[in-house]
């Protein structure tokens, strides 16, 4: 129900409003002088207030400025008796919606009040879709300074452009990518900001297009500063479906790209390093089976030797790859733990012992006491020390000596692996640790080796947080040293530790 406040200083002009009002469904209430209006308003919300002008204590002006102070949704009609129009435009400038001369009647008073509620119901109506304007406009500002936070921090480049071209937006990953300075380009033509002239014309090529076409379009291109990136450009439209723009974010792929080489070229060596000995086995079981060899044994011995030894080679090489696998595929899997190298090395010594004293090698080791154990996957450092002693022993000539030496530095335990063999070259020594290398002397020597047992100890080594070094003249033998890190929790020596 409607709440009325009538404020005069006529008792019967007060009752008789009050009347009227209860009379047509309305709560009403009466205040004496402007005072006393003031003070109800404060306390009570109503909807209208009816007030005179002349009053004692305060007059309707002043209670139009007090009032308005409140900040309330409230309506004021001034009723008065000395109605002019000066009267009516100082009590407009106040806040009073309407005035209402006295005398009046009762339709004259309901038809102003229902005038006055229906104006604050559209004051509060006003206030309200107000509130909501700001209120969306706030979250707007939210969402978007949200949006632009995330765009800010992905790790892909992102570039949008509007129909003319122009850079709308960019966000750091792709100023650092296209070596833009992104606090300047905003509003530039993205013909201008690319200095490179290939590039320039690559993208915005494939902007228009996408933005004529309504297309998805993937290029990829590589920078003058030889870095190769990968864009995926989308057109942006608007409600209509028009294109207003494009968009592309960009990737560097530069070492997916190197990846997918380095994968291509392992593939093609090891096809040709697989099909050069089956072809030859092939070779040797056809002139076998065509009879050539028919009445020389010895002959025909000879050729199935050597199929023999080329299919050990063949094993070799897989068992090679699988491991070269292995190590790749489970170095985050593997269990480490702590190793007692000392034992390892004796009990791999003991496995290439024969196959030493077959080439009458003297084969030595010496190792420090009271060594600590390393922390480390047994199986993997087994395999590192069997490549290193089997090359020894391999690359040594009949006679000579392979030994092995296991001492600590510092905070590293170091095992020496020295022979008196061929040796590497100084040049072969930059890439005798790469992948698939044999040394020039080896291969001149028809040595066979699969060019991976190196490469595999270095990634053991270094999956160990250590390294491995070689020092060599070439037919004069070589060392090479595998420093391996002690850790402190594994510092004491493995007579105290339980773990010999």
């Amino acid at each position: 129900m409607p709440k009325i406040l009538i404020v005069d200083d006529e008792q019967v002009i007060r009752s008789g409003c009050r009347q009227i009002l209860e009379m047509n469904g309305y709560q009403a209430e009466e205040a004496a002088d402007g005072r006393e209006g003031l003070r109800k308003l404060a306390a009570e919300e109503y909807d209208v207030v009816l007030t005179d002008i002349l009053m004692p204590e305060m007059d309707g002006m002043q209670l139009l400025e007090e009032a308005s102070k409140l900040g309330k949704d409230v309506v004021f009609i001034v009723i008065t008796g000395y109605a002019t129009l000066e009267s009516a435009i100082n009590a407009g400038r106040r806040g009073a919606f309407d005035y209402l001369p006295k005398p009046f009647n009762a339709d004259e008073l309901i038809a102003k009040v229902e005038r006055a509620l229906e104006h604050r119901n559209n004051l509060i109506e006003l206030r309200r879709l107000r509130e909501e304007r700001d209120r969306n406009l706030l979250e707007c500002s939210n969402e978007r300074a949200r949006t632009l936070t995330i765009i800010n921090s992905m790790s892909e480049g992102v570039v949008a452009v509007n129909r003319k071209r122009q850079i709308v937006l960019i966000n750091p990953a792709a100023a650092k990518l296209l070596r833009f300075d992104d606090k300047h380009v905003i509003g530039m033509l993205i013909e201008d900001t690319i200095q490179n002239p290939e590039l320039r014309e690559i993208i915005c090529q494939s902007l228009e297009n996408v933005a004529k076409t309504q297309s998805f379009k993937r290029l990829e291109f590589t920078t003058s500063w030889n870095r190769t990136l990968e864009a995926g450009i989308t057109p942006i439209s608007d409600e209509k479906g028009e294109a207003i723009g494009a968009v592309a974010v960009l990737s560097d792929v530069t070492e997916e790209k190197k990846i997918e080489k380095i994968k291509s070229d392992f593939v093609s060596y090891v096809a040709h390093e697989l099909k050069a000995p089956l072809g030859a086995i092939e070779g040797y079981l056809n002139l076998i089976i065509e009879g050539i060899t028919a009445g020389n044994p010895e002959k025909e011995r000879e050729m199935i030797l050597k199929s023999r030894d080329r299919a050990r080679g063949l094993i070799a090489l897989i068992n090679d790859l699988l491991d070269l696998s292995r190590i790749d595929r489970k170095r985050a899997l593997k269990e480490m733990g702590p190793v007692d190298l000392k034992d390892l090395l004796q009990e791999t010594l003991d496995f290439y012992r024969l196959r030493a004293e077959n080439k009458s090698l003297r084969l030595g080791f010496a190792a420090e006491a009271d060594l600590p154990p390393i922390r480390g996957n047994r199986e993997d450092l087994s395999r590192l020390f069997a490549n290193l002693i089997s090359n020894a022993i391999k690359y040594t000539p009949d006679g000579g000596e392979v030994k092995v030496d296991l001492r600590r530095t510092n905070d590293h335990v170091c095992v020496s692996v020295s022979d008196t063999g061929i040796g590497i070259s100084e040049e072969a020594q930059k890439y005798i640790f790469d992948e698939f290398y044999r040394a020039p002397n080896a291969l001149a020597k028809k040595i066979t080796g699969t060019g991976l047992g190196l490469a595999i100890a270095k990634k053991i080594a270094e999956d160990h947080h250590g390294n491995i070094r070689v020092e060599s003249r070439e037919n004069a033998g070589s060392t090479f040293r595998v420093f391996l890190p002690v850790l402190d929790r594994y510092a004491a020596p493995l007579a105290n530790s339980g773990h010999a």
